[in-house]
């Protein structure tokens, strides 16, 4: 079928209604409808001349789902039917650039008809933020990476700033948003993710010219001024960019390249708890931690050589537990492996399981302020670790150094909540306040940054908490008064990780974000705030049953 723009021309115009679209913008390496639409052949096909192309299935009526909870109990049953409805808009359009853009229009669910990784994944977006007044925001969509990933959604009463949402610029990534649209032509409210939504008035004679300033915008980086910081950080979604990265990734591991990939336990575990790790659920070598040398070993011959993400996946790393050899945590290796790659002049890195994409200068900044913080002049050196677990160490390194007095385990209740807090591990009569940890994964490392300002801020603002400290000092070590706010700048307050590796110590990104972000708080209360590498006696990943 065809329908012809001149029929519509050559009629009286109606008037316009508003209409509620969603667009995605194709990206420009597909150009052509087989490339961009799933089974296309099987779709039902209607050209509208001067505009583009539609494609629809027939729409089925059937019984809705929850018909099931009545049990057959309603006579009107045959009168409740529901109708699935998908169609999908492909038009193309001619841009001052001179290049020509393919937009998707989705209706019902015409999504579903798009094949993964073929459009613009921040093309909405990038248009809202260019659209929208920033003092006008009614809702974010927003994943915190601090600990574990978390995707929250928050929407105000009445228009409001990025502030009121509370977001962390350096640890949110921001999926969507809601607001009020300066542009007329957008309508009202207008939403942006990978698509563009929102109400006007326009309809399919009218589109072209609506694709094409949503196209302006989209290219426009006024968004910079307002929401620069959104740059900063990129979930990566894009198939064919997990593919390449993936591929890198497996590439460094067949080719035993470890300097910028690592595995680490990939969650917050009570260590003392813990015998060993392995890589079998009924493993008898187990391991003082995880590796990717020892992983690699676990696998056979022909598994190491044909290595794929698949096997990432499958493969499962495991704790056992002190009491009864019994497993007490299970990961996918994939999950547990921390990797910093380069691709197209562009940084990124995977944790968690996820990959993203890191803006250049953040990357920078970060790293140099954490390069600063583990300058050797900063700190007390603690001695190497060679102990059953880190409580073994902090005892064992109190007993053997007068000057230290060990504060593992003394666990203060505290507050409204009765929050359970650790002062610290160890704590010098020269004021310095160290905090021991195993290396681990972001979310390990990045709990004990914030139990460190959680510590340190009770620590100076309030003086029950001192008090409740003091009389778990030993006497050599107790405050002359714990009433009496102490002086910070006299204090100096140490991230120690202990690690195996023979290299300066690497943080993961996030962890380095997470340090910078609590090194900013403690350091306005006034402390000093460094990191420190614990070094590790022998081998690191020592079979613990030979």
């Amino acid at each position: 079928m065809i329908l012809r723009i001149g029929n519509y021309l050559n009629s009286k115009t109606p008037k316009i209604p508003t209409n509620k679209l969603s667009v995605y913008l194709i990206k420009s390496e597909f150009k052509e409808h087989i490339d961009i639409l799933k089974d296309i052949e099987k779709l039902n096909v209607t050209k509208i001349d001067g505009v583009g192309t539609f494609y629809h299935t027939r729409s089925n009526t059937s019984p809705p789902s929850w018909l099931d909870f009545f049990d057959g109990t309603l006579s009107c049953s045959k009168e409740l039917l529901t109708a699935t409805s998908k169609g999908i808009l492909l038009t193309s359009v001619d841009l001052d650039s001179g290049k020509t853009g393919v937009f998707a229009i989705p209706f019902g669910y015409g999504r579903t008809f798009l094949l993964p990784g073929v459009w613009e994944e921040r093309f909405g977006l990038k248009v809202v933020l260019n659209s929208i007044d920033p003092e006008n925001l009614r809702k974010i969509d927003k994943k915190n990476l601090l600990y574990i990933p978390k995707v929250t959604s928050e929407q105000l009463s009445k228009p409001g700033v990025t502030a009121d949402f509370g977001i962390d610029f350096d640890q949110d990534i921001i999926r969507s948003i809601t607001g009020n649209s300066k542009e007329e032509f957008l309508g009202n409210n207008i939403t942006g993710k990978d698509a563009i939504s929102f109400s006007t008035k326009v309809n399919i004679w009218s589109i072209k010219d609506i694709l094409k300033a949503c196209y302006k915008k989209f290219e426009s980086n006024d968004y910079k001024e307002n929401f620069g910081w959104i740059d900063q950080i990129l979930d990566i979604r894009d198939p064919n960019v997990l593919k390449r990265l993936n591929k890198k990734l497996i590439k460094n591991l067949v080719n035993k390249k470890f300097d910028k990939t690592w595995m680490a336990v990939p969650e917050l575990i009570n260590w003392p708890e813990i015998k060993g790790f392995g890589y079998k659920k009924n493993s008898r070598d187990l391991y003082e931690d995880i590796s990717l040398t020892g992983f690699l070993n676990s696998l056979s011959e022909e598994k190491r050589i044909n290595l794929n993400i698949e096997t990432l996946k499958k493969k499962r790393v495991y704790s056992f537990s002190t009491k009864n050899d019994m497993p007490i945590h299970v990961w996918n290796a994939f999950k547990c492996i921390y990797s910093e790659q380069q691709d197209n002049n562009n940084s990124y890195l995977l944790s968690n399981g996820n990959w993203y994409e890191l803006e250049k200068s953040f990357v920078k900044e970060v790293n140099h302020e954490y390069k600063e913080a583990l300058r050797e002049d900063y700190a007390f050196n603690l001695p190497a670790y060679n102990h059953k677990n880190e409580n073994d160490y902090n005892e064992k390194v109190s007993m053997e150094i007068p000057e230290f007095c060990c504060m593992d385990n003394k666990i203060i209740t505290h507050g409204g909540g009765k929050s359970k807090i650790e002062f610290c591990d160890l704590f010098t009569n020269d004021k310095k306040i160290f905090h021991v940890k195993k290396y681990a994964g972001s979310t390990v490392l990045s709990h004990l940054f914030a139990q460190g300002a959680i510590s340190g801020e009770l620590f100076i603002r309030d003086p029950e908490f001192r008090i409740k400290v003091n009389t778990n000092l030993s006497s050599s070590h107790k405050f002359d008064n714990a009433n009496e706010k102490p002086i910070a700048s006299e204090y100096q307050i140490i991230f120690a990780i202990i690690s195996s590796s023979a290299s300066d110590l690497e943080l993961p990104f996030f962890s380095k974000v997470s340090f910078r972000n609590v090194k900013y708080l403690l350091e306005a209360f006034g402390f000093k705030v460094a990191l420190q590498k614990v070094m590790v006696e022998g081998n690191g990943n020592l079979n613990l049953n030979q």
